[in-house]
């Protein structure tokens, strides 16, 4: 009778796992098994894991936003054009302090031009970049642009009475280009205080040139992040006791900071999943290790290859990632359960399990290749990037779970169940 599960057959198959469990169980297992070629076989793959190592240490982190537009959109002739005219202009930062005694912060406020002067990660403040209402208040107060205030020595506002009220004043005349700089409580009244200020400056670029294009550079940014933060919590007398620095960057350095130790710990964590829950349902610490192993290199495979082939990592390729640890299992973790199940000796054991299982594991894989090859044309990059990181996938996953798990399990692989069983009885 015709094999239902046989779509091209008009007859039983000669074997349960068709032509290719056939051809697996007959011409490629004998020889896999034998020593030498499993020794190869072992020697290559760890080999290449091991070459592997370096390229995947080495993947940065890096601004893709601009590669979620489509190839053929116009925005990035816009986007082009930006980089090559205003890409060097540096990232508007903005210090904010919030509510406290400012009559008392006048000198602390004033002194941040010499602060982020010193920082080395910010243009100079004596151009246009820079903003300090509370130092442009201090220079028309000394130069008597302000009436009816008394100034000390170094012409600050002398009495928390006069400071408020001279302030607003200040700032709905000759300083009105610095009144979006600070937020009173009350408008109306002025002596309540200011609720929040802020004093603006630029950070220096953090853009790099990556085939003719301006990108962030993410160490660059993380790094001058990280100095302004360190700055803001090192100055004292400031209203509120410190400033907070604020970019609409750094939402997107913050990403920068922390992707790839969040990628790496993701994997991690998966990859332990992977070793407990296999330990259960195999019930073997070593096949349950061979089987970690060999998922553990597919994935060391993959992000060597992401390197080479000019991936970096962000939130797309971290997901993938994440996504290929799951699919690495499956194609060894059936291998390493049918061969427990097996009797006989260990290379007979390989033998009958590439016949049971091989075909459907191989079928597996390349339905899954086939499932996202259309995505290689895609204009996306996140399509493009989903077939990559599947390809590298299904072709090391198959490598590991059809080849390596094999070669080691005639090597080294325990006892099978109905072994044990045996024993027992």
């Amino acid at each position: 009778d015709k094999d239902p599960n046989q779509m091209c057959c008009c007859s039983k198959p000669e074997h349960d796992g068709g032509v290719v469990g056939r051809i697996l169980e007959t011409a490629v297992a004998p020889v896999l098994v034998r020593k030498p070629v499993a020794g190869f076989v072992i020697v290559a793959l760890v080999g290449f894991c091991a070459g592997c190592i370096a390229p995947a240490l080495s993947l940065s982190v890096q601004d893709t936003q601009r590669s979620f537009v489509p190839d053929d959109s116009y925005i990035l002739g816009a986007l082009e054009k930006n980089d090559l005219h205003f890409g060097g202009l540096g990232t508007n930062l903005d210090l904010v302090t919030l509510a406290g005694d400012y009559p008392s912060a006048q000198r602390a406020l004033v002194d941040l031009r010499a602060a982020i002067d010193a920082t080395g990660v910010a243009l100079p403040t004596d151009g246009d970049s820079y903003r300090n209402w509370a130092e442009a208040f201090k220079i028309a107060c000394v130069q008597g642009r302000v009436p009816g205030v008394a100034l000390d020595a170094d012409g600050y506002i002398v009495g928390d009475a006069q400071y408020y009220p001279a302030l607003s004043s200040w700032l709905r005349g000759v300083g009105r280009r610095y009144a979006g700089d600070v937020v009173w409580v009350d408008e109306a009244d002025p002596s309540r205080g200011i609720s929040a200020a802020r004093v603006a400056c630029r950070l220096q670029s953090v853009n790099k040139i990556v085939n003719g294009k301006a990108t962030p550079d993410a160490e660059h940014a993380v790094k001058a992040m990280d100095h302004m933060r360190a700055l803001c919590d090192s100055l004292q007398g400031l209203p509120g006791g410190r400033c907070v620095p604020y970019a609409p960057e750094f939402l997107t350095w913050e990403t920068f900071k922390i992707i790839r130790s969040e990628m790496f710990l993701s994997i991690l964590l998966c990859l332990v999943a992977v070793f407990l829950i296999t330990l259960f349902l195999l019930a073997h610490p070593l096949t349950s290790f061979l089987v970690f192993l060999c998922v553990l290199m597919t994935i060391v495979d993959i992000l060597g290859c992401m390197f080479l082939w000019g991936l970096a990592i962000d939130n797309v390729s971290v997901i993938q990632l994440v996504i290929a640890v799951g699919l690495s299992v499956d194609y060894a973790a059936h291998v390493g359960h049918n061969f427990m199940a097996q009797v006989g000796t260990r290379e007979e054991r390989v033998v009958k399990t590439l016949g049971d299982v091989g075909a459907a594991v191989l079928c597996g894989g390349a339905s899954t290749f086939l499932g996202v090859l259309l995505l290689a044309l895609s204009k996306s990059y996140v399509f493009r990037v989903l077939f990559q990181c599947f390809f590298l996938t299904v072709v090391f996953g198959l490598a590991h779970g059809l080849l390596l798990l094999p070669a080691l399990l005639s090597l080294v692989g325990p006892m099978s169940y109905h072994s044990v069983q045996r024993g027992k009885e």
